[in-house]
């Protein structure tokens, strides 16, 4: 009985601490760990300021829009201009342009589901884009509704492609699933609807983050020994349909990867190819305007887009394609990918290996250019016709190394046009010396939209330091070899090289031959477009010495395999049998390998104990020791540091102000913002992605930026061409705007840091982010990330360069970090040439204000001034390692050649969060400032990371460090506009509070209860026990 008596009370108090207990860490770890994701995932009221700005003109960025709705409108049209100059076209037999009224047919369910971007990061709200047809009807072409509706909706519209990387490669459909031939014949009525149309077939492919592109479809609906970027057998058979039911047949080649396209040549009634990439929200509007050769005023253009990656008839050919994919260390966890084609990566391949075959060079193997490319990087077709003339080559000047390379261009056809002029060089090559290609891409032109028999003066400037090359084992740097370098201009690689090689001489000019796919008559060598420069010695010190007045040297001799073989020009042959593959095939599964198979490599115990360190090879030398104040009283804000340089000074000031706990957050907590931190009035500001858009973090919806005054509709930022295609335009204004336009949505969003532009390389045709890459080639990279990244921060948005560095795999890119082995000249020249050419010399002129003080030294006005600052200011570091070491903690990587050598001092954020091996502490003294995280998954689970923490105290002065990166870029961007010194930062109400609050008053209620019941049970038991 005593027993019963006590039991009620025990449940009753037990209730109660459960309930206090649960409701405490609930509001604890709510406010404090789970604040930020909280915010993101489910929202908040907009953040606002509170304070005197004494009439001063605070919106140091403005929008040139008058609303939301304007700015949408002209993104529209320039999305449209953008996709209508990227459309390359590859082929045409005189069908293109189309008149306006032509009908087509179109042919595939890809037909009514375009692929327009990537997935993951590249994602946006993708149901807002115009479909094939709304672009076509647009440009004045008729669709066949009956087709279309059979896709759409009919019995053909179940046929939907896979989905590709799903979850970023959690999974992975690469199905096809076209809808059969006999579907379309069994349609009742459907044939009879192709009479007196042009047939379109749309050749799509997906691709997106976390997962390559299929090498082997035996696991996807296909058979072993096809792979996902050639049509299947069901595509096939409907194009051989086509092709003997229609006079005319366009593809439309709608894919982020290069496909592979020597089957066409065996259907004669495929009258034009356009490759078309994945073109944003309104690309369909340019394709259209592309087909017609009209635009959108009606104005007469004509096809203007050009490769920026080689076509070759067999996607293996490339010796990169020996080591790509699914590569594990036996008996571990760990998988690598070898760099073993060093710098020869796309047409530096394929072109440099055409000469040496014809120079008779020993090793160079058996290899027939014309049966290996079919289209040259560089290639594209006009509609009308171009002729050049007065090519010159300008002296070298001594002070900054520049050239000009001046020409002629006269369109000398019958319809207006615009051509692209591409500048290339070959350095003096010594056998066995420096790896060196046959040509290098060192400038490009396109001129303006030039009238029948009118003329542009073209001047290209070109750069001394786009010569050199990296050195690796005698001087140790980069090197101006001595010898004649050749200049050509031509219309892609393949015939500069012909050009260069005729100028030269010492070859039968009979043996020079066209790409597989072209004529050889119109592309046949001109040497009256040749120049020279001479480098009378070697120069082994002009481009020696880094930013920080230091030489430039060897920074990776550590990622190079000393067992494994790397391609060179005097030993071509070691590409036959598979002869570079670092790994032999096992027995594991591996759906999307080629046999289905993963390939393996022992591992030594050495190499397994430095993949499970977390050493950021910094030098014991170079470890700071010294310790640093925090939290002390100051009076500055971080507003009163905008517009000052890196070294003002007041920085140091500013720095012993922020308190640990406010240290602590801002480096490890920046996942898509970084921190207020109050005690210098830092607001919170939002980073956010993708590569073609601004993306919310839940669903990846475009970012809303207003709302359309006449219909209320939500007007959502826009969605833009992926860099594949913005780069075929050839056009590096194009990117300008694109980055601007990512400006002037962040404004409008108040989004201020964007993760992207990437400048990553298209090594192989099966990755599966090419989307989100430029090109296979680092100049053309290197100049569009620049304007991208430029054109942002003209509007206060820090443009987050991604991913530093070769990370151009996304297989097994996050299984403990991919180990990417690679020569340190191919990691320069290749891989970081790109991130050096959008970081140095790129500088943004900003407004900031100027306290106006009295005599007594009180600030009672502002000024407003302006001064100069970098535009490029962020870096995503990537997944990968470089050689043992994660890319986002190699000192070496992130110390030595980014901001030693380059100055670069601005914001090294991560690519995500892998608590196994992204360790904070190794990031922090690497050089890396951040973490992109929203919540502490790694060290205290419960309290989150701290600086205060025993094993952490010595990343203090490195943590300190980071956070002055972090807030010299932020105080530069649109992040501080409503702010002058005294503002202070308030954050929005956060939506989940609501919940909390709830909670809150139920759990009170709840225990109120309880505790009434306690207490009348305790009463009742005392008198009980009385009695």
């Amino acid at each position: 009985m005593n027993k019963k008596k006590h039991l009620g009370i025990i449940i009753i108090s037990v209730a109660i601490a459960v309930i206090c207990v649960f409701t405490f860490f609930l509001n604890f770890l709510s406010l404090n760990k789970f604040d930020n994701i909280f915010e993101q995932f489910i929202g908040k009221t907009a953040d606002t300021t509170r304070g005197d700005t004494l009439g001063a003109d605070t919106q140091y960025y403005k929008s040139d829009f008058e609303s939301a709705a304007d700015l949408y409108a002209y993104e529209t049209d320039l999305v449209a201009e953008m996709a209508m100059e990227g459309a390359t076209l590859l082929e045409n037999k005189g069908t293109l342009p189309l008149a306006k009224g032509t009908g087509l047919s179109l042919f595939s369910h890809s037909s009514v589901d375009l692929v327009s971007g990537g997935s993951g990061s590249g994602s946006g709200s993708f149901e807002l884009t115009a479909d094939l047809k709304e672009g076509l009807e647009n440009a004045g072409l008729e669709v066949n509704e009956t087709l279309w509706n059979f896709y759409k909706s009919g019995n053909g519209s179940g046929y939907t492609r896979g989905a590709g990387s799903i979850n970023y490669g959690a999974s992975l459909d690469w199905r096809i699933n076209e809808c059969p031939l006999s579907k379309i014949i069994a349609e009742p009525n459907l044939a009879q609807t192709f009479d007196g149309t042009v047939a379109m077939f749309v050749l799509s492919r997906t691709g997106g983050e976390g997962a390559d592109l299929a090498r082997d479809m035996a696991a996807y609906g296909g058979e072993s020994g096809r792979h996902y970027l050639e049509p299947d057998k069901t595509e096939l058979e409907i194009i051989d349909y086509l092709n003997k039911n229609f006079d005319e047949v366009i593809l439309l080649v709608n894919a982020n990867n290069v496909m592979e396209l020597g089957w066409v040549e065996d259907y004669e009634n495929i009258t034009a190819v356009i490759n078309f990439p994945g073109a944003g929200r309104f690309g369909t509007y340019g394709l259209g305007y592309m087909l017609t050769g009209l635009d959108k005023d009606g104005k007469e253009i004509s096809a203007s887009g050009h490769l920026v990656d080689t076509v070759a008839y067999d996607s293996f050919s490339s010796p990169a394609m020996q080591n790509m994919g699914d590569y594990n260390y036996e008996g571990t966890n760990y998988y690598y990918v070898n760099y073993a084609e060093g710098i020869y990566v796309g047409y530096k391949y394929y072109e440099t290996r055409y000469e040496d075959v014809l120079v008779q060079r020993d090793g160079a193997g058996s290899y027939d250019y014309a049966q290996t490319v079919q289209y040259p990087f560089g290639y594209g077709l006009s509609y009308t016709k171009f002729v050049w003339s007065g090519f010159e080559v300008s002296a070298a000047n001594a002070e900054t190394g520049e050239i000009t390379v001046s020409l002629n261009v006269k369109n000398n056809g019958d319809r207006a046009g615009k051509e692209v002029v591409q500048v290339y060089m070959q350095a003096p090559y010594t056998e066995g010396g420096i790896e060196k290609s046959s040509v290098t891409l060192v400038g490009f032109h396109k001129t303006g939209n030039l009238a029948p028999g009118a003329d542009e003066d073209v001047n290209i400037t070109i750069n001394l330091k786009d010569f050199i090359s990296y050195d690796d084992e005698e001087y140790k740097t980069y090197v101006l070899e001595a010898g004649t370098y050749y200049i050509t201009a031509a219309t892609d690689a393949h015939k500069a090289l012909n050009n260069i090689l005729a100028a030269r001489g010492g070859i039968d000019e009979g043996k020079l031959v066209a790409a597989g796919g072209l004529d050889e008559e119109e592309n046949a060598p001109d040497t009256s477009f040749v120049g020279t420069y001479v480098q009378a010695e070697t120069d082994a010190t002009t481009y020696s010495v880094g930013a920080d007045g230091e030489k430039i040297t060897n920074r990776f001799d550590y990622a190079e395999l000393s067992d494994a073989k790397y391609l060179s020009r005097t030993n071509w042959s070691a590409m036959e049998n598979d002869g570079l593959r670092y790994g032999t095939a096992s027995n594991v599964a591996s759906g999307a390998e080629i046999g289905g198979k993963q390939w393996s490599h022992s591992i030594t115990s050495q190499l397994k104990a430095e993949l499970d360190s977390r050493d950021s090879r910094r030098p014991e030398s170079e470890k700071v020791l010294t310790g640093y104040g925090f939290g002390m009283d100051g009076e500055l804000d971080l507003i009163d540091m905008r517009g000052k340089p890196f070294d003002d000074k007041g920085w140091d000031d500013i720095l012993k102000q922020i308190t640990l706990d406010e240290l602590s957050l801002l480096v490890d907590e920046c996942g898509y913002c970084s921190p207020a931190v109050h005690s210098i009035n830092k607001p919170k500001v939002t980073d956010l992605d993708g590569p073609a858009g601004l993306n919310l973090v839940v669903g990846h919806g475009s970012v809303p930026i207003g709302t359309d005054p006449d219909t209320g509709d939500e007007i959502k930022s826009m969605t833009w061409p992926s860099e594949y295609l913005l780069a075929s335009t050839w056009d590096e204004d194009y990117v300008f705007l694109m980055g601007q336009g990512m400006g002037e949505d962040g404004l409008y969003g108040e989004v201020e840091g964007w993760y992207g532009p990437a400048v990553n390389i298209h090594r192989t045709p099966f990755a599966g982010r090419n989307f989100e890459y430029y090109s296979e080639d680092s100049f053309i990279s290197g100049i569009f990330g620049h304007e991208a990244v430029r054109g942002a921060a003209t509007k206060g948005m820090y443009a987050f360069l991604k991913h530093f560095a070769l990370n151009d795999q996304e297989t097994h890119r996050d299984h403990l970090g991919i180990v990417t082995w690679a020569g340190e000249q191919a990691i320069r020249e290749i891989y970081l040439k790109p991130f050096e050419m959008v970081i140095e010399d790129n500088y943004v002129t900003i407004n900031y204000n100027e306290p106006v003080k009295n005599e007594n030294g009180e600030t009672t006005g502002y000024t407003m001034k302006q001064t100069q600052v970098p535009a490029a200011t962020g870096i995503m570091s990537s997944f990968n390692r470089i050689g043992p070491t994660w890319a986002g903690g190699n000192y070496n990587l992130l110390t030595e050649v980014l901001r030693n050598e380059w100055g670069f001092n601005g914001f090294v954020l991560t690519d995500y969060e892998v608590a196994s091996y992204m360790f904070t502490d190794q990031c922090l003294e690497a050089g890396g400032d951040a973490k992109l995280k929203t919540v502490g998954l790694a060290g205290n689970m419960l309290f989150g990371y701290s600086l205060e923490d025993a094993e952490n105290i010595d990343e203090q002065p490195y943590a300190r460090t980071a956070a002055h990166h972090i807030l010299y870029t932020v105080v530069n961007s649109a992040g501080m506009n409503g702010y002058v010194h005294g503002v202070e930062y308030v954050n929005g109400f956060a939506y989940y509070k609501i919940i909390l609050i709830v909670w809150d008053v139920l759990a009170a209620a709840g225990v109120g209860v309880l505790i009434f019941f306690l207490v009348k049970k305790i009463r009742r038991n005392r008198k009980i026990a009385a009695e």
